[in-house]
């Protein structure tokens, strides 16, 4: 299966490149739902927390409560693997 990580950054580069981030977690949930899997706002905040330490995504808040999600890099052959 793939990691939740994999399925933000192909997310983000469908959405070119930059998402609100309860959209890109409704999007997500629902991909999820599909494979009959549950999936998390934890699960989504560890693999947003993973991504942005690793350089990959920027996470900033816009206003109280709401956060926009913007691709900063993506995958290539000399990128490190997604765990």
């Amino acid at each position: 299966m793939f990691s939740p990580e994999l399925f933000i950054l192909a997310e983000l580069i469908r959405l070119n490149g930059m998402a609100r981030d309860k959209d890109l977690y409704e999007s997500l949930k629902k991909v999820y739902y599909g494979m009959n899997k549950e999936f998390s706002i934890s699960m989504y905040n560890k693999a947003l927390m993973k991504l942005e330490i690793r350089g990959f995504i920027r996470v900033e808040s816009i206003k109280k409560g709401s956060r926009m999600v913007y691709l900063v890099k993506t995958l290539t052959e000399d990128s490190r693997p997604i765990e």
